[in-house]
């Protein structure tokens, strides 16, 4: 039923609890995981580069630490990190590598504030171009 699920990753509470959801239906219907992490910084940032060179080495050393267990777990895994407004490459890579579905986690350590009345995964749900479960 979903031959590809998609697993936007960051190191909070909530992507890893989505994570365990991400396995058990990954294990359920065959499914190969792609996780995601997203990079985004203010473009008015102070010394953004350097911020984003940092930013991109944890998502980096996170998303293959993640990939290498699950691999050793025996579940087909990739990993890719993308720079952006976290909503949109989100749903953008869905589309892309068409995901069957994408499980995330309701609140993230984000880098910055997306909105004051809309959530990543709101924005997520709202543009998904397949299923979205998010995981409290």
């Amino acid at each position: 039923m979903f031959e590809l699920i998609l697993l936007p990753l960051d190191s909070s509470p909530e992507s890893e609890r989505a994570l365990q959801v991400a396995l058990s239906l990954a294990r359920q219907y065959s499914s190969k995981l792609l996780l995601l992490s997203v990079v985004d910084l203010p473009e008015e940032m102070p010394e953004r580069e350097a911020h984003l060179a940092e930013v991109r080495a944890k998502a980096q050393a996170l998303a293959q630490t993640v990939r290498d267990r699950l691999q050793g777990e025996g579940y087909p895994t990739d990993a890719r990190i993308d720079a952006g407004k976290a909503a949109f490459v989100i749903c953008d890579v869905a589309d892309e590598v068409g995901a069957g579905l994408i499980v995330m986690g309701s609140r993230g350590l984000g880098l910055i504030e997306e909105g004051k009345h809309h959530s990543t995964s709101s924005r997520v749900i709202n543009l998904s171009p397949c299923p979205v479960l998010v995981v409290p």
